[in-house]
């Protein structure tokens, strides 16, 4: 009978770890699908990994039946959590979103939770499950009776947590991932959890959290370089230059780049006006590095000009690399004599902007409460585009009475943020696509409707000023997968089937650059997040600082470049790793480098 008993514990210290992490995975999509499953040598990898945390935690609760249902519990929250993740991101959950905890849970009650019926399915396999663990009844003999019994509990716990370290190695091993034929491309980390497991994926990407110094890298070498680009800026007069405003909208794109579809009206004239040949107006797609979100990542490479094509995939650069003052537009403007401000009417602390800002060089920044104590108009939840907008103005004009240094300002949007779903507040649908009713696109397209007459209006107002100004306007990505996912079906496509080309539409959002005054006029430009900054300083007849001036240079070989593809001068397109598998971007690589680790801030 013991025998017996041993074995039917045995078995379930096996079996439950495994349906466990089954069913953790049967929340995105069928393991055992022949094309987005996992492969019977993944599968066995994942397991192993789930074993051993079983077997860790056994040894410490020192009850089997405990020990198995806080791993079933664990598997359930987890698997919740990445499925409401991907729905609501796009993108799985990385190691290092732990430091976006705070940001997530701020608009966290922003979305809809709606499960569908494989989640539901999954909610009961769970519950099934638990309820298998009350036959487990092994447990080690009580610390109270017997102290020494806690010798073998140490050791059991203490070797089969040695063990994490070489199986950790073990998935990080290139000879693993060409063994087994894992997926490894990091440019799709969605792909990656679907086709690896959430364990595996998790565990491979451990890697990436830092960032190491480049093969090749001289300190002293970078710094020579640079010097060979110091151009005139600390002679610059400010006398006649220009006001520099910055709009970074949240989601704001345009779908046709997509697919086809045909709408009842145009969802942004103000903007495809400028995109055919306005006056004054510099026109184009900028090329991101995220989509859905980690709006702060396209921020960073804006201000700084460093490109997250060279940072761990998933990285939250505020969050992760910006630990004290590096260079950037804010301070470098400031350095010539701009009066500097940030404005966000969202919540200080979200991707660490409070304490960011200032290390960027913003003389102020202003949050929510700055916009609530100035009673804002809201659509939906949000703080409309139009009350920011109107607020640079007032800001604008404050200044003009008190300073006659000129004005940069950098501004970032809430109003078109995700959830698109649940009730309309403040809201009302003007687009319409045909072919669908009131569906997500078309609210998005809506929303985007509104901040094109907003822009427009600030743009009138400025065209009005005697003082030089230039605007510039961008998204910060597409919104999620969800959202544009009926722009696909209509072209025959879907999301999780997708040429290199298609895929690499998804990161591409409008740009433009708008004067008060005659700049020479330019459309259909190719860019990417981090070229943008120095397209704007040369259009306002600003210096490019050395750093600028070399990435600028840079830009003639690789007009685009972000975390997703880099383009050449000559049209060819490919990956971040394809293109840099033989060194071709590593200049850039090694001058981000001094210039996130290792340079002082010039601009003091």
């Amino acid at each position: 009978m013991k025998k017996l008993n041993y074995a039917k514990n045995a078995l379930l210290l096996i079996i439950v770890p495994f349906l466990s992490f089954y069913l953790m995975e049967c929340f995105l999509r069928n393991p055992w699908d022949e094309k987005w499953g996992l492969k019977l040598s993944l599968l066995i990898i994942n397991t192993v990994f789930h074993e051993i945390v079983a077997v860790i935690l056994f040894a410490i609760i020192g009850r089997l039946r405990w020990s198995l249902r806080l791993q079933t519990i664990s598997c359930f929250l987890f698997g919740l959590l990445e499925y409401y993740v991907q729905r609501f991101r796009g993108k799985p959950i990385v190691p290092w979103d732990i430091t976006s905890a705070g940001t997530a849970a701020s608009v966290a009650n922003n979305f809809d939770y709606f499960l569908d019926m494989r989640g539901k399915l999954v909610i009961a396999g769970f519950i099934a499950l638990l309820v298998l663990t009350q036959l487990a009844d092994a447990k080690f003999p009580s610390i109270k009776k017997e102290k020494k019994a806690l010798i073998p509990r140490i050791a059991v716990a203490l070797t089969a947590f040695i063990l994490l370290f070489p199986y950790t190695a073990f998935c990080q091993s290139t000879s693993t991932i060409k063994k087994y034929k894992i997926y490894d491309k990091l440019f799709t980390p969605t792909t990656i959890v679907w086709r690896d497991g959430i364990a595996f994926s998790m565990l491979y990407e451990l890697q990436f959290m830092t960032v190491d110094k480049p093969a090749g890298y001289s300190e002293q070498a970078m710094k020579e370089t640079l010097a060979s680009y110091a151009s005139d800026a600390e002679s610059t007069s400010t006398e006649d230059l220009p006001n520099i405003i910055v709009i970074m909208d949240e989601a704001f794109s345009d779908p046709a780049i997509l697919g086809d579809f045909k709408t009842n009206e145009d969802y942004m004239p103000f903007v495809h006006s400028l995109q055919n040949g306005a006056e004054n107006a510099i026109t184009g797609y900028m090329n991101c590095s995220v989509v859905g979100g980690n709006t702060p990542n396209t921020e960073f490479e804006y201000l700084t000009g460093n490109s997250l094509a060279f940072l761990p995939q998933g990285s939250i650069a505020y969050q992760q690399f910006v630990n004290g003052k590096i260079d950037a537009m804010p301070s470098y403007l400031k350095s010539l004599g701009y009066d500097t401000l940030g404005m966000h009417p969202y919540k200080a602390t979200g991707w660490d902007r409070d304490r960011v800002y200032p290390l960027l060089g913003f003389d102020k920044a202003h949050f929510i409460d700055y916009f609530e104590a100035r009673n804002p108009k809201y659509v939906r939840n949000y703080v409309s585009d139009e009350t920011l907008f109107d607020q640079i103005i007032n800001e604008y004009e404050s200044r003009k009475k008190n300073s006659s240094a000129p004005f940069f300002s950098f501004n970032v949007t809430m109003q078109n943020h995700s959830e698109y779903s649940g009730e309309l507040v403040n809201f009302e649908p003007e687009i319409t696509v045909d072919g669908l009713g009131d569906t997500l696109i078309t609210r998005y397209l809506s929303l985007e409707k509104i901040t094109d007459e907003a822009l427009k209006n600030f743009c009138d107002y400025f065209s009005k000023t005697d003082d030089k100004t230039i605007i510039v306007f961008f998204g910060d990505h597409q919104p999620t997968d969800y959202v544009v996912e009926p722009i696909w079906k209509m072209n025959g496509k879907t999301g999780s089937d997708l040429s290199f080309e298609d895929m690499t539409k998804r990161y591409k959002v409008p740009f433009v650059i708008w004067a008060n005054y005659d700049i020479e006029e330019q459309s259909g430009i190719e860019t990417s997040a981090n070229y943008l900054g120095n397209l704007t300083l040369k259009t306002a007849g600003i210096p490019l600082d050395p750093y600028r001036s070399f990435t600028d240079a840079f830009s003639e070989k690789y007009p685009v470049i972000s975390a997703i593809h880099a383009a050449d001068a000559n049209g060819n397109d490919a990956s971040i790793d394809d293109t840099d598998a033989d060194g071709s971007l590593s200049d850039y690589r090694k001058m981000q480098y001094y210039e996130l680790f290792d340079d002082k801030d010039d601009y003091e």
